[in-house]
């Protein structure tokens, strides 16, 4: 960004009076800074949501994750599909429902989860520069009233 759309924007964040414009602002730069960090591995952040999801609670099925983060359906099932060609999830048919597919990671991802995990931290540690321990927390709680907000619309 040249120092001139650099400043036009910083004014513009300051300028802003309600909270729609600047969660919207820090999602769309949430997302190039995803899709830059994220590009050597050949996955984008849905990917990446769905292997750290995986990482957490291997053997999840499609709607379970999808469910559990917000998904749709569809976004996750595409995901699944691009992971797979990617070998980094495997499906298998859960033997008591044959209906349901569960996910595993692959031994590919397993090796890559902790330069993931790394893409993550570094970004929140990005987004938290400025702000003590402290600060962190209480910003962390107002994200998670907003969210639990956002979720009722």
């Amino acid at each position: 960004m040249s120092p001139i759309e650099n400043n036009s924007v910083t004014r513009w964040i300051q300028d802003i009076k309600i909270p729609a414009p600047l969660i919207s602002y820090s999602y769309r730069a949430l997302q190039k800074k995803f899709a830059k960090e994220l590009a050597p591995y050949h996955i984008g952040w849905g990917h990446f949501v769905i292997l750290m999801s995986l990482y957490d609670n291997e053997g999840s099925s499609q709607d379970d994750l999808a469910l559990s983060r917000g998904f749709d359906k569809t976004m996750i099932a595409k995901s699944v599909v691009k992971l797979e060609e990617e070998d980094l999830i495997r499906r298998k048919t859960d033997p008591s429902d044959r209906r349901v597919k569960r996910l595993y990671l692959t031994d590919k991802s397993r090796e890559l989860i902790p330069e993931l995990e790394q893409i993550g931290l570094g970004i929140n540690k990005i987004l938290f520069k400025d702000l003590d321990e402290k600060e962190s927390e209480v910003i962390l709680e107002h994200f998670r009233k907003i969210a639990l907000n956002a979720s009722e619309m």
